[in-house]
């Protein structure tokens, strides 16, 4: 990813965390437009739902859940937006599959916390590489 990409990314993210959704909107399309990450998908979702726009947020937590199937939190979402919608069968539907995708076996992570972790993980590796140390950033 170039430089400038993980730059707009980067403020995007910082601003969805501070529910600055105006302005992580506008630096997440731009990421959006370019790059293919599930999480950026998703949070474009909730900002639209949270602005009301009910399809397209339904349309961003369904490409979340094209990149990224087992995305427990993208789910959710979407099961909350087709309830908003009266879609009330598909909202079930979706919410009971990321319940038993969900259900962590003994001895295994649920996959929602293993997908932070591993996006954690991402996130140190790209410090580190930032910082060119490119051997502590190989994960």
């Amino acid at each position: 990813m170039e430089e400038r990409f993980k730059q707009i990314l980067a403020l995007g993210r910082e601003y969805y965390e501070k529910r600055e959704y105006d302005r992580a909107e506008h630096y997440l399309r731009q990421v959006g437009a370019h790059e293919q990450f599930a999480d950026v998908q998703n949070m474009l979702g909730v900002i639209a739902h949270d602005k009301g726009n009910l399809e397209e947020a339904q349309a961003c937590f369904e490409g979340a859940l094209r990149i990224n199937p087992n995305y427990t939190e993208a789910a959710l979402n979407l099961s909350v937006t087709y309830n908003d919608l009266g879609r009330y069968d598909e909202a079930k539907r979706i919410y009971q599959a990321a319940l038993s995708r969900g259900q962590a076996s003994p001895g295994k992570l649920d996959p929602f916390v293993k997908g932070r972790i591993a996006n954690q993980h991402g996130e140190l590796a790209q410090a580190y590489q930032d910082a060119g140390l490119d051997a502590e950033a190989v994960v």
